[in-house]
């Protein structure tokens, strides 16, 4: 075949491959185009047809290899962890006790609330934890330090919370009941107008 044939076959094989690429996932037909725009600048600068044979496997061999391998690296998942991957090795606050028996544990990790489990046993609130694994909606944790001392247990403060909620309700009912007896016994005092006929 002639060489200025061979030009125009490896030019319409570039664009072939190259738009096919576009409309197909995964780079497959990317390597391709690339051998080919390697013969076909070899056969316009007139070199011969087993050069460009060679320069289209040869290219279309390399540029799979490495297109390859740059796609090996994009799929790893330890690159980019998205989802509730990103907790995993991340430290967390355990602001329920983590008890595999009595089926209960939660940990605070940045601003979200996870169910927790530990293998190495009971945890308890405010400790400090690991997330070692994500297993559906619940984490794996490991314990690196215990609770602070001057930790205060939620249930111990959610109780002082409610005890002063009550004591403010009992003031406001003792601060009305006294505003609606003041308020009767004026009525009391105020004589009834007399009707004058």
């Amino acid at each position: 075949m002639d060489n200025e044939l061979w030009r125009w076959v490896w030019v319409a094989v570039t664009m072939v491959m190259g738009i096919g690429e576009i409309f197909t996932a995964g780079f497959f037909l990317l390597p391709f185009a690339l051998g080919a725009a390697l013969a076909a600048a070899a056969a316009w600068l007139d070199l011969h047809g087993a050069v460009q044979w060679l320069l289209f496997f040869g290219g279309t061999a390399v540029s799979m290899l490495v297109l390859r391998r740059f796609m090996g690296r994009q799929d790893r998942p330890d690159d980019l962890p998205v989802g509730a991957n990103r907790y995993i090795g991340m430290e967390a606050r355990v602001i329920e006790d983590i008890d595999l028996v009595a089926n209960t544990g939660r940990v605070r990790v940045e601003s979200d609330e996870w169910r927790a489990v530990a293998e190495s046993g009971p945890v308890a609130e405010g400790s400090l934890v690991r997330v070692t694994a994500l297993h559906g909606t619940k984490l794996d944790v490991e314990v690196l330090e215990p609770p602070p001392p001057d930790y205060v247990r939620r249930d111990a403060a959610s109780a002082a919370a409610s005890e002063a909620i009550a004591a403010d309700d009992a003031d406001e009912d003792a601060a009305t009941e006294s505003e609606t007896d003041v308020g009767q016994s004026q009525q009391a005092a105020e004589p009834e107008p007399s009707r004058s006929d």
